[in-house]
């Protein structure tokens, strides 16, 4: 009889295990979607791939040239610039505001893509 006697506590018990549990997860799953990212933009075939990044600020875009000729990943307005990239050659940029960034390649004009970031 007593093992019955307590199953009420028991199950307020699991029952408080399992919401405090469920609040971890959530609190957990809500920190990793925080965590910047690294958006990978391969230069290939006289494209950019992809040409179109979504980004948050604080999230990095990582150009690396796959091509077998030289390119650049340069903003259109000219606010930052890669510099000529060799072959698997890589270059980084770190999203520190919000807004539309189009990028080209200086020597490839018709290379053209675009940075959104939120």
């Amino acid at each position: 009889m007593r093992f019955f006697a307590n199953v009420p506590k028991r199950r307020k018990a699991m029952q408080f295990m399992t919401a405090a549990g469920i609040i971890i997860l959530a609190a957990a799953c809500s920190a990793e979607a925080d965590m910047p990212e690294t958006h990978i933009v391969e230069m290939h075939g006289l494209t950019f791939v992809p040409a179109t990044v979504e980004a948050k600020v604080g999230d990095t875009v990582l150009w690396i040239n796959t091509d077998v000729m030289p390119h650049t990943a340069t903003a259109a307005d000219g606010a930052w610039d890669s510099g000529m990239m060799e072959v698997d050659d890589e270059w980084s940029l770190l999203i520190e505001e919000a807004g539309e960034m189009n990028f080209i390649c200086t020597y490839h004009p018709g290379m053209e893509g675009v940075i959104t970031a939120e």
